[in-house]
Formats: structure tokens, sequence, C-alpha cells
């Protein structure tokens, strides 16, 4: 009778390290990209709460300074960052200590302080950059600040006119970061 094989897991081969087919993740405490026009590095201690329903009564309660920002819009201080029509993040200074659920207003949050990583863009070619990772057009812009940048879901907006912050799934900046590095400028 012949012998059964029987497979497991992902059949790899011995000593493979499937690991090298990950991007390693940068040392984020110190990572930065200086280009000749243009810069980026991660900015770290942001709150980042995620909002669903009726996002005016939830910026009244939460961040009432908020300015709403959709894609390459400038917002200046807290944002309320638009994903849908009744889906935002606001982006505070500092992690809110708002209480997770829903409320009697209308509105959700969830804390997602660590959810997105967010890498901030600046300088004189920072447009050009974000040009290049996006086929929005970013004049036109959208109440919506979300779009593919780089092949992946970002938020992508503007916090000074040669200032632009992406915020991305944490799971993807690795990724993002490298292909920063690509970028010349």
């Amino acid at each position: 009778m012949a012998e059964k094989t029987v497979r497991t897991g992902w059949d790899l081969k011995r000593g493979h390290d499937a690991a090298t087919k990950w991007t390693p993740t940068p040392d984020w405490r110190s990572a930065a990209i200086v280009r000749s026009s243009w810069s980026a590095r991660p900015l770290h201690g942001l709150g980042q709460t995620l909002l669903s329903g009726d996002l005016d009564a939830a910026r009244a309660a939460l961040a009432p300074n908020a300015s709403e920002a959709g894609l390459w819009q400038v917002a200046e201080g807290d944002a309320l960052v638009r994903i849908a029509r009744d889906r935002a993040l606001l982006v505070t200074a500092r992690p809110l200590s708002a209480p997770a659920g829903w409320s009697p207003s209308g509105w959700a949050t969830s804390a997602a302080d660590d959810a997105w990583a967010v890498i901030e863009l600046a300088g004189e070619s920072a447009r050009a950059v974000c040009a290049q990772a996006t086929s929005a057009d970013l004049e036109a812009g959208s109440p919506s600040a979300a779009l593919l940048f780089a092949g992946v879901t970002c938020l992508l907006y503007r916090t000074a006119p040669e200032t632009a912050r992406i915020h991305v799934e944490r799971g993807f900046a690795p990724y993002l970061w490298r292909w920063l590095e690509t970028v010349e400028g």
C-alpha cells in the first residue's frame, strides 16, 4: 500500500524564513526621511477617535473647535477628518477620555489612538509626493479624506499649505514608509 503524504501549514521548506517576505518595521522613534524638497516623519501621541452617526453632535460634545477636513483640505488644530457621510476620525492633540459606545445624542465613539499610524509630509514637494502616490485629483478635493495612497487605504489632509498628514492602518505603515523611502526629491 502507498504511503499517504500529509501536508500541514504552508508547506514551507525547512529553514525557510517567511519573515523575510515582510517589510521590516522601522524604529518609529527615530525614523525620518529627508530629501532636498520634502521630508517625512511619524507623529506620535495624537488622539484618534473613530466617530459614527451624527458627526455634528459628536464634534459639539467632544471637540467643538475641531475643523472639518476632507481630501487635501487644510485643518488647523483638532480635526474632524471625514471618512464617509456618517463616519469620521476625530484627531486631537492628545487622546480623548471619551467613553466608547453609543451616545443617546445619536453618535458612537471608538478609541482608535493606536489603530492608525500618522505620517507627516512637509516641504515644497509634499504635494508632488502625494500626487505620485494617488490618482485622486488633490486640487478638486473631496468631502472624504479617504483614498488609495501607494495602493493602501489612507486618510490624507493638510495641516498647513505645505504640510500633509497621512493616517494609515498601523499594519500597513511599514510598507508605506518603505514606499516613501523610494521617492526622490
